[in-house]
């Protein structure tokens, strides 16, 4: 079978973002499929960036195709919509010029991915499947980002009819599922396969004390968020814990990574005067390993919008496979996750009280640290592991082409 693989964002190890697509792309070779992958260029990718219209690459055996288009978080709204509509059309042309395609998988966000994959459709006769990461357009529309009355109706548009013409959809959680269904307002089967865990990358017996040491972290309890910095990441809530806690110097927390709000945090950091918290830059995943190693817990945390809740976040399966306790400024279905097996807790979205108490209990009571890490290892192996989750998503595509 011919997969054609269409992402904006792939990014590989080298990169420092999630690599779900490059992590099921080698798989489904291995398992003895042809896979060629479209992707634009995305600064944190780890791709080489081309000259000229497209590069084409081999990795690991995925024939990847990087088109003309390059996309940033640091750019503004205006840059990133020109950076979505000329991934479309070059998407599409590169697209044609791939033979004997059995299938299109087509993965989000942009909700625009979506348009190349119906026009290929259409175009070569043959069907797409469609996974959903991130609920495009809700998102930036709860976000405040699109308030355009004419373009949320076109993009609500979109959405449905990418929904309905898709031969199959695929969800990253149980709450992106739900909102599906909802927007396509009649049944459809839609299979929901999450994030997962890089359970060979990130590992307990990995050692982080000589960072620690380096650091100066040694034996403070040490609170670790990494990825993204914008405004859906909302991490000026853990600026404003820090501030609450700076009379407890063995209490310390870490930002780790880069994007639009990096700036105005180390503002607020040094405006507050605050030393329990330390800002670093954004670390490759083959780096990424240790930094998880010399912390005690890892945070996930997410602005102020209910839809987030329902995020399937790589720094989550990243901490769980880790073997480290996991602290949500948030609840959902990753909250149940975590305390139906006591590897780590939720809170009511964004509440201060409820996170703090659950940092003082980890303060006071080191030793469940412990019980907790192997808790969220023995799910990272046993629940979320690549191998299986990649199998789940080829079984969609596998029927898919046998009907």
């Amino acid at each position: 079978m011919h997969i054609l693989y269409i992402h904006q964002h792939f990014a590989i190890p080298k990169g420092s973002t999630g690599t779900r697509s490059y992590e099921f792309a080698r798989r489904w070779v291995k398992a003895g499929h042809k896979v060629t992958l479209i992707s634009g260029h995305y600064d944190i990718g780890g791709l080489q960036a081309g000259k000229g219209f497209m590069r084409r690459q081999a990795i690991e055996g995925i024939s990847v195709v990087v088109v003309g288009t390059k996309y940033s978080n640091k750019q503004s709204f205006i840059r990133r919509i020109i950076s979505f509509l000329c991934f479309i059309l070059f998407s599409i042309y590169a697209g044609l010029r791939v033979k004997d395609a059995n299938i299109i998988y087509a993965t989000s966000t942009p909700l625009t991915v979506g348009i190349p994959a119906l026009v290929l459709k259409w175009l070569k006769h043959i069907p797409f499947v469609f996974e959903v990461r991130d609920q495009w357009p809700e998102i930036p529309i709860e976000m405040g980002i699109i308030k355009n009355k004419i373009l949320i109706k076109i993009l609500l548009c979109l959405e449905r009819t990418i929904y309905q013409q898709s031969a199959a959809i695929v969800a990253l959680s149980p709450g992106m599922a739900d909102g599906i269904q909802s927007v396509l307002k009649k049944e459809k089967n839609v299979a929901i396969v999450p994030n997962s865990c890089d359970t060979n990358e990130f590992r307990p017996d990995i050692g982080g004390s000589k960072l620690r040491k380096e650091r100066g972290w040694n034996d403070k309890l040490v609170l670790l968020h990494f990825g993204a910095m914008g405004k859906a990441n909302g991490l000026e809530f853990v600026i404003d814990i820090a501030e609450r806690l700076k009379d407890k110097p063995e209490i310390h927390f870490v930002l780790l990574g880069k994007g639009s709000k990096k700036n105005s945090l180390v503002e607020k950091i040094v405006r507050c005067s605050l030393k329990n918290i330390d800002i670093l830059g954004s670390k490759s995943k083959e780096e990424l390993p240790k930094y998880i190693a010399a912390c005690d817990v890892a945070m996930v945390i997410f602005a102020n919008y209910p839809i987030l809740e329902h995020n399937s976040a790589n720094k989550f399966f990243d901490s769980l496979s880790a073997g480290k306790p996991i602290l949500l400024n948030y609840s959902g279905w990753q909250r149940q996750v975590l305390e139906q097996s006591n590897a780590g807790f939720g809170c009511d979205l964004c509440n201060l009280d409820q996170f703090i108490e659950k940092v003082l209990y980890f303060n006071a009571n080191r030793k469940v640290l412990v019980e907790m890490g192997q808790n969220a290892r023995r799910i990272a192996v046993e629940v979320y592991n690549r191998d299986k989750l990649a199998s789940e998503a080829l079984t969609v595509i596998n029927s898919v082409v046998d009907r």
